[in-house]
């Protein structure tokens, strides 16, 4: 009796699989012979009950000339020129069993894609014709969904770019600065597409379990970079020609300096209305230091472990009003590098108009190693910070910093 029992154990989650009758739009969890078998779990090993999921082509991409309607393959898609859309638009979807299971008797097409996203977790896998005719069986786990975001590089004239992401319905518009965002993605190495006006532009990222990925279209990139317009309330100040963040700083060379608003406050209190017939927002602050001492701000705008070669610039260009002595300062920092500095001089005496600015690399101090100075022809190959000090008595506002002769793409992690 006891034996029999053991076995009854043993052979009842078979019985079980085998006797499940459920079925879903030409994919059937019935048993049968050959069948890929696929179960998939959550992070927690739980089977992933009743979730939804999406097969589509490996090339499908969605259709932004039909308002993006699922299940159309783009018409202009040099993957769809073959004369195979139908099978490019191969899609179905179904519902996991009770045990989270699914099985796939056959495919329409070569490698499909298979996409489950439900309650924060996720999962995305190519699946091939080979894969299915080899009736094998595997267990999928679901892991935290990521999210993607980038920016595309407009031509002149084109206001927007489309984003589709290859195996799925996902599609994206950027806004005007060519930025876009997507959510909910499952951990995977993806394929992109980007529609650019008339061009097409292929390319990749990926994204791991709940991280944020990153991916740039540069084919389009002016020859100059915006690195810092202060258009900002707090201390995050959004780079826009890079398509990041950083947090700014302030500092002062010792406590005998002192400065309206107070050093030690936020950053975001330095910020201020342009003013002076000038619109938006601006650096803006009053120091008051010994002959020699200086008040001044920074901020990141490349790694320590990856500086950027910036030695092409040909000009650094910004606006700014006041009066007294200032500097712009370019910093290899981190304990990765050689770290330094190169810095040119400023005076403005322009009371409250604002005047355009502009140095070149010959303005840059020459090499005296006094106060980390290295000279611009070795700091430029690997900058990390950038900084804008006040020396002595000044008080200025200064906006739109602006590097020519250099690319966004200089500014990308190696």
């Amino acid at each position: 009796m006891k034996k029999l029992l053991l076995l009854l154990a043993v052979f009842a989650p078979f019985a079980f699989w085998a006797c499940s009758n459920d079925k879903v739009a030409g994919i059937s969890t019935v048993e049968t012979e050959n069948a890929f078998l696929i179960q998939v779990v959550r992070e927690d090993s739980l089977p992933a009950v009743n979730v939804l999921a999406r097969m589509r082509s490996v090339e499908f991409v969605r259709n932004v000339e039909e308002g993006g309607a699922v299940g159309a393959v783009a018409e202009n898609s040099e993957k769809s020129a073959d004369g195979n859309s139908a099978k490019r638009g191969f899609y179905n979807e179904f519902v996991t069993d009770s045990l989270g299971r699914i099985r796939i008797d056959s495919l329409a097409v070569d490698v499909a894609t298979l996409e489950i996203v439900d309650d924060g977790e996720g999962l995305f896998r190519k699946i091939s014709s080979e894969d299915v005719k080899e009736g094998d069986s595997v267990k999928f786990v679901m892991e935290k969904t990521g999210g993607l975001r980038g920016k595309v590089y407009l031509p002149e004239g084109v206001e927007y770019a489309w984003v589709q992401v290859y195996g799925t319905d996902r599609l994206v518009k950027t806004d005007t600065d060519g930025f876009y965002e997507m959510d909910s993605l499952p951990p995977f190495d993806y394929e992109l597409r980007y529609i650019v006006g008339d061009s097409v532009v292929e390319n990749s990222a990926t994204v791991d379990a709940g991280e944020e990925a990153t991916a740039f279209v540069y084919n389009f990139e002016p020859d100059s970079v915006k690195i810092l317009d202060f258009e900002s309330e707090n201390e995050k100040f959004f780079i826009t020609d890079l398509g990041y963040s950083v947090t700014g700083y302030m500092a002062a060379t010792d406590t005998n300096t002192k400065t309206v608003p107070d050093i030690n406050e936020e950053v975001a209190k330095f910020i201020d209305e342009a003013g002076a017939g000038r619109e938006g927002k601006v650096l803006h602050w009053k120091s008051s230091a010994s002959f020699g001492k200086w008040s001044f701000f920074g901020t990141w705008i490349c790694k320590e472990e990856s500086p950027c070669d910036l030695s092409a610039t040909d000009s650094i260009v910004f606006y700014a009003r006041g009066t007294g002595v200032i500097s712009i300062a370019f910093e290899t920092l981190g304990s990765l590098n050689t770290e330094g500095k190169t810095l040119a001089y400023d005076t403005l005496d322009t009371g409250n108009e604002w005047t355009r600015r502009v140095i070149t690399p010959a303005d840059f101090k020459p090499r005296d190693d006094l106060y980390g100075n290295l000279g611009w022809d070795v700091i430029s190959k690997a900058v990390t910070t950038i900084s804008i000090a006040a020396y002595d008595e000044t008080e200025f506002w200064i906006d739109d910093i602006v590097l020519y002769g250099v690319k966004p793409s200089n500014f990308a992690e190696q």
